[in-house]
Parts: C-alpha cells; structure tokens; sequence
C-alpha cells in the first residue's frame, strides 16, 4: 500500500537516536587516507562494499580472493569494479545493496553506480573524507542526534574525539565470555593469579570507563550459546586459578561455568553503574558459520537472566532475526527487557515492517528502539537511516489504514520509537557530563 505522505514526512523530519554502530573514528578515517598502505580500509569505491554488503556478494559468488581485492586500499578502483559490477547487479534488491544507493542518494545525489559513473563515486568519496565530515553525514545527512557506538577500535573502551556525537559502549566480551585477560591486565596495571584479581580489574574497568560509557555491550552469542547460569565465586575461583595456570588444560564445562560467573559479575556492575545491558541475538554477520539451531535458543536462553536481574536493562538486538517474534514475547512478558532494531531495517527490510508493526501490537512501544546502522563506515549510515524511515512510515501507514492506530496518536508515537525511548532509556546528559569534568 502507499505510505501516507504526512506520516512519511512526520518520519522524514524526525531525528533519530542512533543506538547501535561500530564506526570508525573520523582521525582513523583521515589517517588511512593519509597512507592507505598502512591501514586495512579503504578511501574509495571498495568502502560501499566493504561492510555488510560484501557478504551478500560472496553469498552471490564473489571469491574470498576477490572480496580481499576488492576491500584492499591499493587494489586500482577499475579493477574493483570489474569484481563488483556483475556480481552486484544479482544482489540489487537485498536490503545490504539498496542501503549502497540510498546512501549514494543522499551523500552525492547518484541513484545507482554504474558503468559510466562508478569512477566518478569513488572520488566523491576520497574527497569527502576531511575534519568534521562525521558530524556532516550524522546529523545533517542522516538526521541523527547521536550515535552509540561499540568499536571495532579498542577491546575494552574507545577514547572518542567527538563524545557528544559517537556515545561508546563498555565491551564487556573479554572480561567474562572471551577471558581476554591481557589487554585488560596491561590497561588496569595489574596481574591476575586469581578470580579476585580479576574482579578487581573489572571492578577498576567500570570504575574508570562506566561513567563515561553509554550501555555495556555483548556479542558472545556468536561463540556460544547464551545459557550463563549463576555460578558463584566459590565455585569458580578453582577453576579460574586452574585456567590462569593451563588455559588448554580447562574442560569446556570448566571454561562455560568460568564464563558463566563473570557474565553474571559484570551484569551486577552494570546495573551499579546504571548501564544497560546490549546482548547480540539472531543473524550473524558474515558468511558460512551461522548455526541456526543455536541462535534460535538466543531469547529461550536470556529468560533466566532477565528474570534474575530484574534491575537491569536487557536491550535484545537486531531483533533476534530472524526469530522476532521470540522477541516481541520477551519484552511484553519482562519489563526489564527491551527490543532494539539495529542492523534489522537492511538483512531484511519487509520483515522489519512487519515486526513493528506486530511489536507495536503486543508490546509496549516505550520499551523499543528503532534504528541502529551497526556499520564500521560511517558513509554506510545515511542509507540506513533512510531506509529505516521508509520502513517505519510504512508500518505506522500501514496500522493506521487498518484501524489499529489513531492519527492523532502518531506525532508521539513517532517521536518516541525515534528518540524519546532512547533518551529514557540510555543516560545521555549524564555520560556526556562525566566526559566533560576533568579527572581527579
């Protein structure tokens, strides 16, 4: 059906909060312009391409060898192209390469990259690259007051240049599922023989970083199943000590009820430092390691834990895809948990229609979130972003017509799904503060 030319406007105008990427910083971006010998990104046409909508060309049969050319930064943008045209033109429809036009559309006013023009882009891109272009495709480009991010930079906490734009996530990944006790061990200045050493440090991570930090964030679900029973201390400081001392020597159920106590440990911290909770669930990025059957248990998994913590904020991401509705029941039933539809809107953009507006009749919409970009290019944003708000004028369109939504009841709704929820739900004054006062 058509979506309703004042609700899509309504949509259009509204900004949002951007609660889920994994951008690189913009100082990142300039230095790998700088020398792209010596950074892994490219500056060109291979950056359309180099996050998420690589995965949909190698599902559509672009060679590993060829993917690696085609992200190289020295690899010459003609050869990049003659890999990518044709097998670009299989996956046009994907949510992953409708979000390359989109956001060709709105940074360089080009509908699609061809032949004639694919030259042409790359340079747009290369030129674009300078101080402050974050902030110009953020907030003026894709209409976002603010973006949360986890990022692909530092394991433990980035040290933003723009706080007030790119909101960091603490990952807490290495301090209980990944037991990554090395970086951590270096940033604290601490050595660790013991699970008390290794609370300290954790207790010293969100000591030094929780203040700062917008939300902790997860994504163990890509290694294992998210079944963290509470294991308490006593029983796991034996078997911490023993793996200190012979990491290959610990036995799987050793490891699980290792990571099983700290998950829980670093969920108490969080709920101390008054952080939500971001927990990975459904689609995996990527290609060919994604068992299903395992993330299908994601929501089943994370009902205990919800359930033992009730005064924490458990965000469920990306909405489980492709198993929402599994979702949608966690936050109607628990009012600790939360839907976020980051990364949603591009796997599969008819879907995620469909979940709002399912969502929005089971659960209560103050508990959801609705866009998340959850890309390392920030030139991958504004697609995203438009692509999320073609989406939701969509399914709010699409409630109203057929009675299940007022009009009168859509300048708040719309308001609070974009932003308000976010600014509910994450402390953003108060994180931006304790960027802005000196240390002690």
């Amino acid at each position: 059906m058509a979506i309703h030319s004042e609700i899509f406007d309504l949509v259009n105008a509204t900004p949002f909060v951007d609660t889920h990427e994994h951008l690189w910083e913009e100082r990142t971006r300039l230095a790998a312009l700088a020398e792209p010998a010596q950074h892994p990104m490219p500056s060109d046409l291979g950056i359309l391409f180099y996050h998420y909508a690589d995965s949909d060309l190698v599902s559509a049969g672009l060679s590993a060898e060829d993917r690696k050319k085609m992200v190289d930064p020295m690899t010459d943008v003609h050869e990049k192209w003659r890999l990518i045209g044709p097998i670009y033109a299989r996956t046009r429809h994907t949510g992953y390469l409708q979000n390359v036009r989109e956001s060709l559309r709105l940074m360089f006013g080009e509908d699609d990259i061809t032949d004639d023009n694919y030259a042409r882009i790359s340079d747009l891109i290369r030129d674009q690259i300078a101080p402050g272009y974050f902030k110009r495709l953020l907030r003026d480009v894709s209409k976002i007051e603010h973006t949360q991010v986890n990022s692909f930079e530092d394991p433990v906490f980035n040290e933003t240049e723009y706080p007030d734009l790119l909101c960091q996530d603490l990952s807490f990944v290495g301090l209980s599922s990944g037991l990554n006790i090395e970086p951590y061990a270096k940033k604290a200045n601490r050595e660790v023989g013991s699970l008390q050493d290794w609370h300290a440090i954790i207790d010293w991570v969100f000591e030094t970083y929780g203040p700062r930090a917008i939300a902790i964030k997860n994504q163990s679900a890509y290694a294992r199943r998210l079944d963290y029973d509470d294991v308490s201390a006593g029983d796991a400081a034996p078997l911490f000590a023993r793996h200190i001392r012979d990491a290959k020597g610990s036995a799987e159920f050793e490891k699980k009820a290792i990571q099983d106590h700290l998950f829980h440990y670093c969920i108490r911290k969080a709920v101390e430092y008054n952080l939500p909770v971001k927990l990975h669930t459904g689609y995996y990025a990527g290609n060919n390691h994604m068992p299903l059957h395992r993330v299908g248990a994601n929501d089943g998994d994370l009902c205990p834990i919800i359930k033992a913590h009730p005064d924490a904020k458990f965000i469920i991401m990306h909405i489980s895809y492709p198993y929402q509705d599994e979702a949608i029941a966690l936050a109607k039933h628990y009012p600790n948990a939360y839907v976020d539809m980051c990364w949603a809107w591009i796997i599969n953009p008819l879907a995620s229609v469909r979940f709002t507006k399912e969502y929005l009749m089971a659960a209560p919409h103050t508990k959801l979130l609705t866009f998340g970009g959850d890309y390392g290019p920030v030139e991958m944003v504004p697609g995203h972003a438009a692509i999320a708000r073609k989406g939701l004028a969509q399914a709010v369109s699409e409630l109203i017509s057929d009675g299940w939504v007022g009009e009168g009841e859509v300048p708040a709704l719309v308001d609070r799904i974009m932003r308000g929820n976010a600014h509910e739900i994450f402390d953003y004054e108060g994180t931006l503060a304790a960027w802005n006062t000196p240390a002690a």
